[in-house]
């Protein structure tokens, strides 16, 4: 989802409201805006993703549903009464994404909550299937996501997402997790002879495994996005759910950071299971490879080597750019000062 300065590019359905000369009128418009537009959105994913009616009673999950529908409602209300009285504030440029990605990011929040054992896998797997040279994972044309050999079976021809990759640890070994994993994910692939779905192998994993948390509604794919079709579709959002950083305002601040600060701050960037958050970016559509090789001020072919390593330590980092460990991490930590700053401006206006 792009954001710019609201005066340029702030979404046409938003301008009645933000210009209205008057509280009354702004107000009225609001709860039209929230009524008319936000409310079907926030009620199509919420129904969809978790299976719920969004009646007044039903069981626990239905009320939880309910409850996740008034706390989006109250934070989309706040950021739009914030927008209106705060001019220089960056724009929602296209609204019916706002609302959808909010939507969909607290789905992933309750699942996660819910089925703590389900995402661990599946995040376990995704890394697998990313590390592992004999493997892939691509979206198809049907805008799903499948996991294979990277070579694949039924034509021969590379796995979009097969390259060369880093398959160790820090200490040079594989986790028996890791190893684990690949055994099972060679002996699935081989009998199936073609590329899988990956929810699928999400699902015969936490099977085979007795891995016992209830199966959870992919939020890589889904009947959702295709019965309401937004711009920023299902990729985004189950890969947002990792890392929220660079959403919205907090990226642009990531952009505005100095070149080295950039570089400390993103290349070693984590998420809570150790991962690399950076190679999430291109599938959320926030920037492309070769956007970020720009961002980093480094040559295409340089950030595609080690692509697959990342997240980089800190050494690494510091022999990339010319620049002692120390000061790497000196700069990561005043990067990170800095967008706390900033965010907590933005948070005051």
């Amino acid at each position: 989802m792009q954001h710019e300065p609201k005066d340029d590019s702030s979404d046409s359905l938003l301008a009645p409201f933000l210009t209205a000369r008057s509280e009354s009128i702004s107000d009225e418009l609001l709860r039209a805006i929230i009524d008319e537009h936000a409310d079907p959105i926030i009620k199509k994913i919420l129904r969809s993703k978790l299976r719920v009616s969004l009646n007044g009673g039903g069981t626990q999950q239905n009320q939880d549903a309910l409850e996740i529908a008034g706390d989006l409602r109250a934070t989309i209300i706040s950021t739009l009464r914030a927008l209106r009285q705060n001019p220089n504030q960056t724009a929602i440029a296209n609204f019916p994404d706002f609302v959808a990605i909010k939507t969909y990011s607290a789905c992933a929040d309750y699942f996660r909550e819910k089925h703590p054992q389900r995402w661990r896998l599946k995040s376990l797997l995704r890394r697998r299937l990313r590390q592992n040279p004999r493997f892939a994972l691509w979206q198809a044309d049907d805008k799903r996501w499948y996991a294979g050999f990277s070579t694949r079976p039924e034509t021969g021809a590379e796995a979009p997402a097969a390259a060369e990759a880093v398959t160790h640890t820090t200490d040079g070994k594989l986790s028996d997790a890791q190893i684990k994993s690949d055994q099972f994910l060679c002996v699935l692939f081989e009998r199936s002879g073609r590329p899988i779905v990956f929810d699928e192998v999400v699902k015969i994993t936490a099977e085979t495994w007795h891995i016992d948390d209830p199966p959870v509604e992919s939020i890589d794919t889904g009947g959702s996005e295709r019965d309401y079709p937004f711009t920023s579709s299902e990729p985004r959002v189950d890969l947002a759910l990792e890392q929220r950083l660079f959403f919205e305002q907090v990226w642009l601040e990531v952009c505005q950071l100095p070149v080295l600060q950039r570089a400390a701050l993103l290349l070693n960037l984590r998420d809570s299971r150790d991962g690399g958050v950076i190679s999430f970016l291109p599938f959320l559509g926030v920037a492309s490879k070769e956007e970020l090789a720009r961002l980093l001020e480094l040559p295409y072919a340089d950030f595609q080597k080690v692509w697959n390593e990342l997240p980089l330590d800190d050494s690494r980092i510091a022999q990339m750019f010319g620049i002692t460990r120390q000061q790497v991490i000196n700069l990561r930590k005043t990067a990170r000062e800095r967008l706390a700053r900033r965010m907590r401006k933005l948070e005051e206006k």
